[in-house]
């Protein structure tokens, strides 16, 4: 075979690779349904609210784990702060939890956007609640049951999109 059909072989054994790695990345991205337990962790918002495990039984909530230089998490926190405001159906908890940045960034970025922090707001000092829910992207919404079962992990943008998200909402809705 000649050199230049090995190279060209080679480079589309290579896109096709790469390909299949953007593909399952991009899969595992989206969801994550299989419903297991939450890990224990507490919070406090940064207006002095404590949030736990244990405090959020009893209704369903959803967590999004957000850091202020993520463009992505700029563009969805507004939508966010929308549906709290409007559609948000009374048994949801709703929580941001900035994280991967310092507080004080992630305070300034709250204090720049009151139109966008309309639910309770938290600081993941050293990442630890992150980092027990496995949190590998930003943002990362998760969907915890009354019971404290993770019931959903939508990593990246468009949480309004995913199917098991509006089903759960139209349940919850009644």
């Amino acid at each position: 075979m000649k050199r230049s059909a090995q190279v060209t072989l080679l480079a589309l054994a290579v896109a096709g690779l790469s390909f299949m790695i953007w593909a399952g990345q991009a899969a595992e991205a989206a969801v994550e349904t299989a419903a297991s337990a939450a890990p224990s962790f507490a919070l406090v918002t940064l207006t002095g609210e404590a949030y736990s495990k244990e405090s959020l039984k009893g209704r369903p909530a959803l967590l999004m784990f957000w850091a202020p230089w993520c463009p992505v998490c700029r563009k969805e926190l507004p939508i966010l702060g929308r549906f709290y405001q409007q559609e948000k159906p009374a048994q949801l908890q709703v929580i941001s939890i900035g994280f991967a940045d310092r507080r004080g960034n992630v305070e300034a970025y709250v204090k720049s956007h009151p139109e966008t922090f309309v639910f309770p707001t938290a600081y993941d000092e050293e990442s630890w609640v992150s980092q027990a829910f496995k949190v590998t992207a930003t943002p990362t919404f998760v969907l915890l049951d009354s019971s404290g079962s993770m019931l959903l992990v939508h990593r990246g943008g468009g949480i309004n999109q995913n199917s098991a998200y509006r089903e759960f909402l139209t349940r919850l809705k009644g």
